[in-house]
Order: structure tokens, then sequence, then C-alpha cells
């Protein structure tokens, strides 16, 4: 027998059987084994990039999925879940987006159609009643006008001013009374008030400026029915 040390502690005893000694894996149970992956919350992530609704789905499946089975993959179905709804706004936008673009250009292109419609549809400038006679007063009265500024130049009073408007008046209203156009003649009629309301304003010491938009538009009427009836400068 072996004898041991008072000092020394005894080996612990065998289990009978051969069982293992303490502080050993008993019965010959396995390590920790790592937690499953959910496969829904793996495809709820992968199908946010690829079709973002059937992410949505995947992804709540598989959240729902992990608390029953207790299984891990939560962070990958959150993620799943907020990159698929954000990538459907996204979508969204983008679609509400492009139809407001869209309908826009339809819009303008049906604009630009109707004004094209209009102008082809527009009838052409019917020539003047009297074209000879029309002619043969645009040759007296669009220089006159021409010449008006150059006349105007040396104006000192309103005596003056009156004097030559007064002139270009009776200049215009005759070369008018040789044609038989009403038109032409009612429209050289206008522009000739026009010039004694200019006259008027200057002897009532106001600008006659403000009258500008409406001569304008008075001579280019004139200078219409000279071109409709062919008269060139």
């Amino acid at each position: 027998m072996t004898q041991y040390d008072q000092h020394q502690s005894a080996p612990p005893p065998a289990y009978p059987g051969g069982q293992p000694a303490y502080g050993e894996p008993a019965y010959g149970q396995p390590g920790f084994q790592p937690q499953k992956t959910n496969t829904m919350a793996i495809l709820g992530l992968v199908f946010a990039f690829v079709f973002s609704p059937l992410g949505i789905v995947f992804s709540a499946i598989g959240l729902k999925q992990i608390k029953e089975r207790r299984e891990g993959g939560r962070g990958l179905a959150l993620a799943g879940l907020i990159l698929s709804i954000v990538f459907v706004l996204i979508g969204i936008l983008f679609v509400v987006l492009a139809a407001t673009v869209f309908s826009a250009a339809v819009e303008q292109a049906s604009q630009d159609a109707a004004t094209v419609s209009q102008d082809a549809a527009a009838p052409p400038a019917e020539p003047a009643a009297d074209v000879d006679g029309v002619v043969a007063a645009c040759e007296v009265i669009v220089p006159a006008v021409v010449n008006l500024e150059a006349n105007l130049a040396n104006v000192a009073t309103p005596e003056d001013y009156a004097a030559v408007m007064t002139n270009l008046r009776t200049t215009m209203e005759s070369a008018a009374s040789q044609t038989t156009d009403p038109t032409f003649t009612a429209h050289v009629q206008t522009l000739s008030a026009d010039f004694q309301q200019a006259v008027d304003a200057v002897n009532a010491g106001e600008d006659p400026s403000a009258l500008e938009g409406a001569l304008t538009a008075d001579g280019t009427q004139i200078d219409d029915d000279c071109a409709a009836a062919g008269y060139v400068q």
C-alpha cells in the first residue's frame, strides 16, 4: 500500500463504472450551441434592396418568428423593415414627382398645340377695299408721321407744338379723304384724334408722353393697313 504524506491530499475517488471525476463534463453533454439566425430576417434585409414591399413582409414575419422561436436575427429584421419602408417612401415620392412633371409637360404641349391651331385658323388680313387709294394715301401719311420727330426738334413753345401737330393732322386727313376705304379712313381719323389730344395736353401744361401707348397702337394699325394694301416704304 502506498503511503501518503500527511500534507498531501488524497486523489479524488473514481466513480463506479468508469464515471468521470469531478470537474469533467458528465454524460458526454455537448458544449455551447450558437443561437440560430432567423431565415426570414435575412431575406427581409436582402429584399429591402431588391423589392422593398416584399422586404417589409419578410422582415415582419421574421420579427414574429424570432419572438416565438427565440431565434437570432432581430437586428437584421429591424434593419430590413426600416430600409424597406424608407425605400418604398422614396419610390412613392419619385412617382409623384414624375407624374407632376409629366402632367406639366402634357399641359404645356396642349397649350402649344392650341396656339398653333389658332394661328393656323386665323384668317389673313384682308386687303383694303380701295387698294390704289390706300396706297396713295400711305405714300403721304407714312412719311409725314416719320418726319414728325424731326419737325418737333425745333419746337420751343406750345404754339409751335400745336402748329406742327395741326399741319400733320391736316396732311393725314386730306390724304385719307382721297380713298373710299372706310376702315382705313377711320383708322387715320383715330390717329389724328390722338395727335389732337397731345396738343390739348401741351396747352394744359401736361406731359403728352402719357399718350405714347395709344399713338403707337393706332400708328401700327395704319402701318398694317398700308402693308395689306401693298404699300412698301
